[in-house]
């Protein structure tokens, strides 16, 4: 799809399109080619939301930042990418009163309805529903992960009220990579210490599905987040900045 080698996309088409990684670009010249084959696509298709993320190198390069805002793009957050390895990581047990569901044993409803109060309030400026509605980034999780994405949809209950959504899935493009599309936990149970059982329960899942390792990513002010990594023994890897197209592809 672009002229460039080891980009990572992730295509979420109609409703969203993430260029995760841009790969091995060459020049300037090479990167503004880039994005002009992005802009081609996002409009042939109408994608509503489009976002590009650069590491640490590439956005010291100043020609770069200043060909994204030609484009239309504009820095909307940076993100802590956190990593562990798995392949010693011990099972976690489920314990009472928690439970879980995927999708395959609760509803659409049920699951979006979590989801959309697990995103309520959230520190990460990414949040899922800041530019799309619930139905339209499930439709586009669905369209990313592929038949399999009912597996992936887990509702997190205690006793019989849903608390949060963990969403584990093995990285597209990859074997073992292990990530969590989404994790999170509704307000009213947040601020409990029930993040750190709940995001080892989800490393559980992960490494279930055949994960070797995770890498996980939050907002630079998400602390909390930040600190159930560490609780949970990820270490920090690198910092990205994402950059979103205003208004999408219009």
């Amino acid at each position: 799809m672009f002229t460039t080698r080891d980009a990572k996309i992730l295509d979420g088409t109609p409703n969203y399109l993430v260029m995760e990684e841009i790969g091995e670009v060459d020049s300037v010249k090479h990167f503004e080619e880039i994005l002009s084959e992005l802009k081609n696509y996002i409009t042939e298709r109408g994608i509503q939301s489009v976002s590009i993320i650069l590491n640490e190198q590439q956005a010291e390069q100043a020609p770069y930042i200043e060909l994204l805002e030609e484009f239309s793009f504009q820095k909307q957050d940076t993100q802590f990418f956190y990593g562990r390895d798995l392949s010693a990581f011990e099972d976690v047990e489920i314990k009472a009163p928690f439970s879980v569901k995927s999708l395959q044993e609760t509803t659409s409803d049920v699951f979006l309805k979590t989801w959309i109060e697990a995103s309520a309030g959230s520190l990460n400026a990414s949040a899922p529903f800041t530019s799309l509605s619930a139905q339209q980034e499930f439709e586009g999780m669905q369209s990313e992960l592929g038949p399999e994405y009912q597996k992936s949809c887990i509702v997190i209950f205690y006793e019989d009220q849903e608390i949060g959504v963990t969403m584990p899935q093995i990285e597209q493009g990859t074997v073992d990579e292990g990530r969590l599309f989404y994790f999170g936990i509704v307000p009213a149970f947040r601020g409990k210490g029930l993040g750190e059982y709940l995001h080892k329960l989800s490393l559980h899942f992960l490494k279930q599905l055949g994960a070797a390792y995770y890498i996980g990513a939050t907002g630079q002010n998400n602390i909390p987040m930040q600190r159930i990594f560490k609780a949970n023994a990820c270490e920090l890897i690198e910092k990205k900045f994402i950059y979103r197209m205003k208004d999408g592809g219009k």
